[in-house]
């Protein structure tokens, strides 16, 4: 468990520190950007709900917060890093909560837009730490957590306010991992919705 905790840190840390990049690009950079500013970046925290299949125990719905950030490598094109919490206080026929915790990664593609408004589609990977329970029987239930690889892919809708602010809403199809009622590994289908809040140091596209 400490293991699973400090590889989810030192992730954690480095969004953190992407964070902190674009923030300082906004501090730095005056007015207009200079031609060869570089790439562009944004942020974005939001609130997320997601629905859990739980291997043979049914569906579960968890909400929590999502952290994203992303960096624009062309118009069309970026890469995006996105942290998910969402926890559930009760799982049915058991006395446990329940909590989702998935890192990810990967590219972003932006096929059209109408105006200003943007429909993007992403493909991620990396890691998910679940901790739940599965009921047995009326009186028996299987606790525990488990880390292993996670995928998400979906898309969405973006929309800015101003040319720092946007609103964003995007569906996943998460897939993880998780225990079922004998205790084997077995693949668990989520689906999550996350709308978020956006702030964009400089013009993204």
């Amino acid at each position: 468990m400490k293991n699973a905790m400090k590889t989810i840190g030192m992730l954690s840390l480095f969004v953190f520190a992407l964070s902190a990049l674009a923030l300082g690009q906004s501090q730095l950079h005056g007015g207009a950007p200079p031609a060869a500013s570089g790439p562009n970046y944004d942020v974005s925290l939001g609130y997320s709900s997601l629905t859990a299949a739980l291997p043979g125990a049914g569906y579960l719905n968890l909400n929590g917060f999502d952290a994203d950030g992303q960096i624009y490598l062309t118009p069309r094109w970026g890469a995006a890093i996105d942290s998910n919490y969402a926890r559930s206080f009760n799982v049915p026929g058991t006395p446990h909560s329940a909590y989702l915790l998935t890192l990810d990664a990967g590219p972003t593609f932006y096929p059209l837009e109408h105006g200003n408004t943007r429909i993007f589609l992403r493909m991620l990977a990396g890691a998910g730490l679940e901790d739940g329970a599965v009921p047995i029987s009326h009186i028996e239930y299987f606790h525990g957590w488990l880390l292993r690889p996670s995928y998400a892919v979906g898309g969405g809708v973006e929309h800015p306010f101003s040319s720092a602010l946007a609103f964003r809403i995007n569906g996943d199809y998460l897939r993880t991992r998780f225990f079922d009622s004998v205790g084997a590994v077995q693949p668990q289908n989520n689906f999550r919705m996350t709308v978020s809040l956006v702030y964009r140091p400089r013009h993204a596209y």
